[in-house]
């Protein structure tokens, strides 16, 4: 445990807006889409600045409209196209973790932007966590109702190869026995749901029902007739 030299850069890639979400197309308009994926990653923006965990804040992107959504949160744009070896997001995320650790970052989190639960308590969490682990190399990851990975902690983030994709949770465990790392696993409420699909979508409604989401998700939500989403949802194949 060095909590004192921990230098952490948080990264949160976000695809452009307008070709995002397509598996919610059954029901949810065009604009209606893009319009959860900008709320959703404002979310996840004001959870981590609210978190103070990080030293600085990024969002990952080639999409000139995530790059005025970064400067209206206060946050760093990386372009994608300038620290990405290869075109894909694992390439994107890798060069991310070069930037960070030329610029003295000792850890980098990674933390997807369709989180709509994610508070500053469970960043906090992950961090905690990952701080109390013993010894160097540490990881902690949060997993994805699906397998996949929705935040990664890493300490030498540039020494990390990422695997995101299906099944990410188990491919980023294998590489931490690759590499002999120490890594943690965390599962709550608030990073185990990240919206693709009509049944996420759902539940996010339910959570919005409840107020357990962020605000600029349950204000978008709010302006969505519950019932025609529903009717679409069950006419979809």
């Amino acid at each position: 445990m060095r909590s004192h030299a921990d230098v952490i850069w948080a990264v949160v890639p976000i695809k452009d807006f307008a070709s995002g979400k397509s598996r919610l197309a059954a029901a949810l308009s065009p604009v209606a889409r893009a319009q959860l994926a900008c709320a959703m990653a404002e979310d996840v923006l004001a959870a981590l600045h609210t978190a103070q965990v990080a030293q600085h804040v990024c969002v990952l992107s080639d999409s000139a409209a995530v790059s005025t959504l970064a400067v209206r949160n206060g946050a760093t744009w990386l372009d994608e196209k300038t620290v990405a070896a290869t075109p894909g997001l694992n390439s994107a995320v890798a060069g991310a973790a070069r930037v960070a650790a030329a610029d003295a970052a000792t850890a980098l989190l990674v933390v997807h932007a369709d989180l709509p639960l994610l508070t500053a308590n469970a960043i906090q969490r992950v961090v905690d966590t990952w701080r109390h682990l013993p010894d160097t190399g540490r990881v902690v990851l949060a997993r994805s109702r699906d397998g996949g990975t929705n935040i990664l902690l890493a300490e030498r983030p540039e020494e990390f190869t990422y695997h995101y994709g299906a099944g990410s949770h188990a491919r980023h465990v294998d590489e931490c026995a690759r590499l002999h790392r120490v890594v943690a696993n965390v599962e709550m409420p608030a990073t185990v749901l990240d919206v693709d699909t009509l049944d996420d979508l759902e539940m996010l409604k339910d959570a919005a029902r409840a107020g357990t989401c962020g605000s600029h998700t349950a204000a978008l939500l709010s302006t969505i007739d519950p019932t025609v989403v529903r009717d679409q949802m069950e006419a979809a194949p």
